[in-house]
């Protein structure tokens, strides 16, 4: 039995599944029903909002071709980057110490470097995304035309 990862009782699965569902549920109602409503809102006069040199629209088209495949490369890497360096260092996988959720063989050499080597690549994709994203958005921001009404709408209502 000593060829198998050792497996997370029933009850430190219930526990797990609490603890991340205690922070996942809020955080999806948030988004849900505050973040992506405002969103809505905001990307329909995006252009008439200046920040500085940047205009609300380009804000809008950088931060989703460029920052949302960055932010998320990073937030993986975060997750899970500290784990796939270990695996490739020891050539094991799951790690010693590590508790699994189904049996689960320990597998070494290079069948157990396989799943970071593939974690890493996806990553580099994702950077790379990120950065092909600042030539999309670029090409947007000079082929779209937005309404200026709206911009008057607004400054109306604001005065």
């Amino acid at each position: 039995m000593a060829d198998w990862a050792p497996q997370y009782s029933k009850a430190e699965r219930i526990r797990l599944l609490l603890f991340h569902a205690a922070w996942a549920v809020p955080l999806f109602l948030l988004t849900e029903f505050f973040f992506f409503p405002w969103f809505e809102r905001y990307v329909e006069t995006a252009h008439c909002h200046h920040y500085g040199s940047v205009n609300g629209l380009a804000l809008v088209l950088y931060s989703l071709f460029i920052g949302l495949p960055l932010g998320l490369a990073l937030i993986l890497l975060a997750i899970e980057g500290r784990h796939s360096v270990r695996v490739l260092r020891l050539g094991q996988s799951p790690l010693p110490d590590e508790k699994v959720f189904r049996p689960a063989r320990y597998v070494y050499g290079h069948r157990a470097r396989i799943k970071p080597l593939l974690f890493f690549v996806l990553v580099l994709f994702l950077c790379g995304v990120s950065v092909q994203g600042f030539f999309w958005a670029d090409a947007m921001i000079d082929t779209l035309s937005p309404d200026v009404n709206r911009c008057l709408g607004q400054a109306l209502q604001d005065a």
